[in-house]
């Protein structure tokens, strides 16, 4: 092999080399990289979406629910809470969700807030 060759030869394998590691990766390759370069959820953020979810969509029975159950209703503070046990326990089950509004201390904004429209 002549000097020219090794010379190009020299000059081939740089360019290979700095195209490889200056080149922007590809999906692909980013896959292919180990873990602890990829950015990713946490085992704690993989969990906490739907924990949250969880909490968040709960379903509670205003027949049924005592004022601290009442009070993860958005719009419901203590005193209404216990505003709506106590015309609970006077007038019998609500009958629809529109009783509420018979409630003192709820009025429609709280109703839509109870809704999900709030």
């Amino acid at each position: 092999m002549t000097k020219t060759e090794k010379i190009l030869l020299l000059l081939a394998a740089v360019f290979f080399l700095a195209a490889v590691v200056l080149l922007p990766r590809t999906d692909a390759a980013q896959r292919a990289m180990p873990a602890y370069t990829q950015p990713g959820p946490t085992p704690l953020t993989e969990e906490a979406p739907d924990a949250l979810w969880v909490t968040l969509t709960r379903r509670i029975d205003v027949n049924h629910a005592d004022a601290d159950e009442l009070t993860a209703l958005p719009g419901v503070g203590a005193v209404t809470a216990r505003a709506i046990v106590e015309y609970r326990e006077a007038n019998g089950p609500f009958t629809a969700l529109e009783d509420l509004l018979k409630v003192p201390g709820v009025g429609p904004a709280t109703l839509d807030a109870i809704r999900g429209n709030g």
